[in-house]
Formats: C-alpha cells, sequence, structure tokens
C-alpha cells in the first residue's frame, strides 16, 4: 500500500475553554513554548545505572532513565500525548520517544531515532536499540538516512522550505503517509529527549522543532554534587538538571504539574521502571 493512515488519532472534542482559547491564539509551536527547570535528587538513580550495568554489562545512562520515565509519564498522563493542527488537537494512540544522537565526534552533524511504543519497551531493549541505531548513522549504514541527508544537502534553501511545507501539510493535516515521501511515519514521536551534558553549560532550554508536532522536549544535564536543604539542614546530593519546554496549546500547567510529578517519581526511583 502506497499511501495509508499516517498517525492512529482522535479527535478531541472536549476540551476546556483556556485550551480552546490558547489553540485559537497561538500558530504553530513558535510562540506557545513555556519553561520549567526541574531538579531531581540522582543518588538512587546513580546507585541503579552500577547495580544495572554490572547485572546485565550494558552501558544504562541518566538519558536512558529519563527516556522511559518520559514514556511512562505520558502514558499515565495520556492527555498530553497530543499535537495542534490548525484549531484542532488530536491525541496520539501510541507513546514513542525521540532521542538526538550527534553522528560525528564533533557534535557537528546531529541526527536522531525514535523508540517505538517506548513506554512498553525495558530498558535494556532501549539501550540495544540506541546503541545499533546510533552505530549505524555514525558508521553511514542507515540507508535512510543517508537518502534523506542527501536530499537535504542537494536542496535549495527555498525548495527545502516548500517540500518541509508540502510534508508537514500531508503528514500531518491530511494524516496521511507513503514510504514515497522518504520519511518514517511520526519521525519525531510524542516527546523529545537531548543530552546537553558535554556542553559545558550548567541549566538552559531546548526549542520545539516547528515541523516535529511534539509538544514537550526535555534537555538533560550533568548529575552533580549539590547542597541541598533537607529538614532544616544542608545536605550534600546528586541532583540532576533537566529543561523542559512545552507546547502550551498542549500542556498547560495543571498538566504540566502532573508530568513533573511522574518524571519524579521514576526518575529519583528508577527500580519503579522495571517493576511495571
Amino acid at each position: 500500500m502506497l499511501i495509508k493512515k499516517h498517525i492512529k488519532r482522535k479527535k478531541q472534542t472536549r476540551i476546556s475553554s483556556w485550551r480552546k482559547v490558547a489553540i485559537s491564539s497561538w500558530t504553530a509551536p513558535k510562540n506557545p513554548q513555556t519553561y520549567g527547570l526541574l531538579k531531581f535528587e540522582a543518588d538512587e538513580m546513580m546507585s541503579y545505572i552500577k547495580e544495572f550495568r554490572e547485572k546485565h554489562h550494558k552501558r544504562l545512562t541518566p538519558t536512558h532513565i529519563v527516556g522511559k520515565a518520559l514514556a511512562l509519564t505520558i502514558k499515565e498522563n495520556h492527555e498530553v500525548n497530543g499535537y495542534v493542527v490548525g484549531n484542532t488537537l488530536y491525541k496520539r494512540d501510541e507513546v514513542d520517544v525521540f532521542f538526538q544522537v550527534a553522528v560525528d565526534d564533533e557534535g557537528k552533524d546531529l541526527s536522531g531515532l525514535v523508540i517505538k511504543d517506548a513506554d512498553k519497551s525495558s530498558l535494556g531493549d532501549i539501550i540495544d536499540f540506541m546503541k545499533g541505531q546510533a552505530n549505524q548513522l555514525r558508521q553511514g549504514q542507515d540507508k535512510s538516512f543517508n537518502k534523506i541527508k542527501k536530499k537535504i544537502s542537494s536542496t535549495p534553501n527555498f525548495a527545502l522550505r516548500a517540500l518541509l511545507t508540502f510534508l508537514d501539510f500531508a503528514l500531518y493535516k491530511l494524516n496521511i503517509w507513503s514510504p514515497l515521501f522518504g520519511v518514517q511515519a511520526d519521525p519525531f514521536g510524542s516527546a523529545m529527549v537531548t543530552n546537553v551534558s558535554s556542553f559545558g553549560v550548567d541549566m538552559g532550554f531546548v526549542p520545539i522543532p516547528a515541523i516535529s508536532h511534539t509538544p514537550l522536549i526535555l534537555a538533560v544535564f550533568t548529575v552533580k554534587d549539590e547542597a541541598v536543604a533537607q529538614d532544616g539542614e544542608v545536605k550534600v546530593k546528586k541532583m540532576i538538571t533537566i529543561g523542559a519546554t512545552l507546547d502550551h496549546r498542549v500542556i498547560d500547567g495543571v498538566y504540566g504539574g502532573k508530568i513533573v510529578k511522574s518524571l519524579k517519581k521514576y526518575i529519583e526511583k528508577p527500580s519503579l521502571i522495571e517493576s511495571l
């Protein structure tokens, strides 16, 4: 079949008055982005990573845990698993998480990969898939990526803008997909995660790509020892900082709070992830 439905989705007809105003007031996510700086205790997470590596001989990292925690958070708060087209809010059925990947050692060439049904994937599965796909990208063995990269490099800017506009219209407005388009279905998924710990900054935010139709992106920073006030005393704890960028048309303050609560649960106690 050359053409089929792009995304399994449902039109949201019962939405709050504020959400209707937000959708009608803003255009694509170049205006409605909101930001939140999150800090979570990471002592238990780092201990869990050490035990996991020793037991499974796989290089688990904080980024893997944050990505999996994000997938479970979206599953628990399925109302945020959506995107806006025009004045209509749609909700995705699947929970897919996009991870940004540096294709070269200098970080000049960036790509990414999508973990399909990330909420149902184990940490081990996520590690194996990301490692395999990242190696293919870096060694130039991903034919699909090479084809897309070549097409983008050879297309003039004015023509590329027209091509992206067409793909955006076909994939998200008409909700159709075909292998002839040259891109995978829903290429950015429900949410995005990027590890920025190597950039030498302590905190920051990443913009949501306008073409992604993703309402949430998390920037993961380095785990560091920090002085934390607890029970009237100052203690040194390992902390992880995450910069969250939200599309306010999809995720308002209420659901933003729910997201933080769910992320905190899984990041500060990652053993809950594999117990599900």
